[in-house]
C-alpha cells in the first residue's frame, strides 16, 4: 500500500515550531517576519552585474567567469537598479532546509478563473501573457510585462465587497484599502497596499466596515463601429417593439425624439398611442432626405433592417461589441437604456429592473464600466398581486456622470456623490486551494481591474516597486543550505533603490509527503550552490547536458 500523501504549506505555527527545534535554519532570524504562511526574507548587500560587452552571448554549456561582477554599495548608500537592468542579488538570511521540507519565493496571487476585462475583450488570469494590455485604476490601458507560472497549494481567500462581488485570491495578494482612521474628516485621505490576510485581521472598525477600496475610473476601451446608435439601441431594448422598428415614448418625454433624428432616424407615428416608427427619410429645413448606404446604417433606411442586420430583432440583447465601445458610446447606450426603462428616485438612487436577465446584466456592466457601483439581484415580478416570474434588478447612484438624457431624470441626480466612490470590503473567509497566478502591470501605481465590477487590485509582488523578484531555482530543495541567490528585474519606468537589509519577498514552506530520500548536496544529486554565500553566478556548464532531439528519418 502506498503511504497516504501529506504534501501541505507549512502555517506561521508551524514555521515557528520548525525553526525553535533546530530543523528549519533561517540566520539571521527576526521573529517578526513570519506570516501566515510564509516568512519574509530580506536583501543582502552584495550584488552580481552582468558585463554585457565580456561577450556576445550567454552560453550555459560554457564556462564563462568574466560574465558578472561582484559589487557592494558604499556604506550604507544603496544599489540603484536602471530601467530594463538584471542583476542577481541574493538573501541576507542562510536558510537551512531540513530533508522533509522544500521552499520557494512565492508572489501575490489571483485564481487563474478570475475574469479581466482589457482593451479587446474579456480575459482570465490564467490567459494573460507579457504584452497584453489590462486596464488600471483609471480606465487608461496598460501593458502585462510580467507574469508568473501557476502556483500549487497556496493558502486562499475569498473576498467579498459590498457590491456582492466575490474573488479568490491568495493570502498574500496585495490590495489597496483605506481604512476608517485614514478616513477621518479634516485629514487627508490615504491609501496603503495590505495583503487578503491583513485585510481579514483587521475587518471591522468601530462596528463598521473598515476597509474602502476606491472605484475606478471609465474603462478605455477604444471606439468602435456601432451599425445603429447607441442611444437609439439602449432606448429600443428599453421601451422597443422586439419584432420591429417602433418605440413607445411617454406623454411629455417627446425631446428624445431629437435624439433619434439626431442619430439619422426620421420619426413617425406609429398605429399606436405614444407609439412612433424610426426609419426612411429625415427631414431637414423642410426637405426630405434619405440616408445613403455609406455602411453606417442599412441602406433601405429603417430602424427594423438595421436591428436585424445587428442580430437583436426578435432577440432583444446587448450586443458585446457595444459593451466594449468607448465611454461616449457606452454611456449613450446606458442612457438610452436609463431614459427608456430605468428609474431614479428623489434620492438620486437608480434603478434598472427587466425580465431578461442578460440585458439587466449588461447595464450592471455598462454602469461598472463607467466607473459607477452597481448591485444586481434577482426578485420576483409582482402585476397587481400577481406573481409574473422572475426579475432582476440594478441598483446605482450615478458619480461624476449623467446616465440621464431625459430632462425629469436628470434633475433628480444628486452633486454630492462622495459617499458612492468606494466599495466595502465585508467578508474574507478561508478556502481550500486553488491554483493562482499573479502579473505585473505597467501602470505607476501598479493597479489593474478584475471583474465585471471593474475592482482595482494590485500587481501583486512581482514587484511593489516595479520590481520583479524570483529565486534561479525554482524550488529550495530539502537538504540545501546557504544564502538564496535572486534574480533582480526592473521592469518600471524609473530607476529602483534597492536597499540593503529591505524586505525582498516571501519564502514558502511546503512540507513533502515523505523525507528526500536523497537531498541535495548527496552524493546522488551532488552540491554546486550548497553553502553559497552571496549571489551566486550559474554553474550548470559543471553536469551540461542535453537530450537528442532529432527524430530518425524514413
Amino acid at each position: 500500500m502506498l503511504p497516504r500523501l501529506r504534501a501541505m504549506l507549512l502555517s506561521d505555527r508551524d514555521i515557528r515550531a520548525a525553526i525553535a527545534e533546530g530543523r528549519l535554519g533561517i540566520e539571521p532570524h527576526d521573529a517578526g517576519l513570519v506570516q501566515p504562511s510564509s516568512i519574509d526574507v530580506r536583501l543582502d548587500r552584495f550584488f552580481r552585474v552582468f558585463n554585457n560587452a565580456r561577450y556576445t552571448h550567454i552560453d550555459p554549456a560554457q564556462q564563462q567567469d568574466d560574465l558578472t561582477t561582484l559589487v557592494e554599495p558604499d556604506g550604507d548608500e544603496p544599489f540603484v537598479l536602471h530601467p530594463g537592468e538584471f542583476v542577481l542579488g541574493s538573501t541576507l538570511e542562510v536558510v537551512s532546509i531540513p530533508d522533509d521540507l522544500a521552499a520557494r519565493l512565492e508572489g501575490k496571487a489571483l485564481a487563474l478563473e478570475t475574469s479581466v476585462p482589457t482593451p479587446t475583450g474579456w480575459t482570465t488570469m490564467g490567459a494573460l501573457a507579457v504584452g497584453d494590455e489590462v486596464f488600471d485604476e483609471n480606465g487608461a490601458p496598460c501593458r502585462v510585462v510580467a507574469a508568473t507560472e501557476v502556483m500549487l497549494g497556496r493558502p486562499c481567500r475569498e473576498v467579498e465587497f459590498s457590491d456582492g462581488s466575490v474573488f479568490i485570491a491568495d493570502a498574500a495578494h496585495l490590495w489597496v484599502t483605506t481604512t476608517k482612521p485614514e478616513r477621518r474628516p479634516g485629514r487627508p485621505r490615504r491609501s496603503a497596499q495590505r495583503t487578503t490576510d491583513e485585510i481579514a485581521r483587521t475587518l471591522h472598525y468601530g462596528g463598521e466596515y473598515n476597509h474602502h477600496v476606491a472605484l475606478a475610473g471609465p474603462a478605455r476601451y477604444p471606439t468602435a463601429d456601432l451599425p445603429v446608435d447607441p442611444y437609439v439601441l439602449g432606448y429600443w431594448l428599453g421601451d422597443g417593439t422586439s419584432t420591429k422598428g417602433e418605440i413607445t415614448v411617454g406623454a411629455g418625454d417627446e425631446e428624445v425624439l431629437a435624439h433619434f433624428e439626431a442619430a439619422g432616424y426620421a420619426v413617425w407615428p406609429a398605429t399606436a398611442p405614444s407609439a412612433y416608427r424610426l426609419g426612411g427619410a429625415v427631414r431637414h429645413d423642410g426637405h426630405e432626405h434619405r440616408r445613403g448606404d455609406g455602411g453606417r446604417f442599412g441602406a433601405n433606411g429603417s430602424l427594423s433592417s438595421d436591428l436585424r442586420a445587428l442580430g437583436v430583432l426578435g432577440d432583444k440583447h446587448v450586443p458585446a461589441r457595444y459593451l466594449t465601445a468607448d465611454p461616449a458610446q457606452r454611456l449613450a447606450l446606458l442612457q438610452g437604456l436609463m431614459d427608456s426603462d430605468g428609474y431614479i428616485d428623489d434620492q438620486g438612487r437608480c434603478e434598472f429592473s427587466n425580465t431578461r436577465e442578460d440585458l439587466a446584466w449588461a447595464v450592471h456592466e455598462l454602469a461598472a464600466s463607467l466607473g459607477l457601483r452597481p448591485t444586481r439581484r434577482k426578485k420576483r415580478a409582482m402585476l397587481n398581486g400577481i406573481d409574473c416570474g422572475p426579475a432582476f434588478q440594478v441598483k446605482f447612484t450615478p458619480r461624476r456622470v449623467s446616465v440621464f438624457r431625459l430632462a425629469r431624470k436628470a434633475a433628480r441626480v444628486k452633486t454630492d456623490d462622495r459617499g458612492h466612490e468606494f466599495r466595502a470590503i465585508r467578508a474574507v473567509r478561508e478556502v481550500s486551494t486553488v491554483p493562482v497566478r499573479c502579473i505585473q502591470v505597467s501602470s505607476p501605481s501598479g493597479m489593474f481591474l478584475i471583474g465585471d465590477s471593474y475592482i482595482p487590485t494590485h500587481n501583486s509582488s512581482l514587484g511593489r516597486l516595479g520590481l520583479l523578484t524570483h529565486s534561479t531555482a525554482g524550488f529550495v530543495d530539502p537538504g540545501f543550505s546557504g544564502h538564496i541567490t535572486l534574480e533582480l528585474s526592473n521592469v518600471a519606468n524609473l530607476p529602483i533603490t534597492l536597499w540593503p537589509g529591505m524586505k525582498i519577498g516571501q519564502l514558502c514552506l511546503f512540507r513533502l509527503s515523505s523525507a528526500a530520500e536523497h537531498p541535495y548536496g548527496s552524493e546522488v544529486y551532488g552540491s554546486r550552490y550548497q553553502d553559497q554565500r552571496g549571489p551566486t553566478p550559474s554553474r550548470s556548464f559543471r553536469n551540461f547536458t542535453r537530450a537528442e532531439t532529432r527524430r530518425p528519418q524514413g
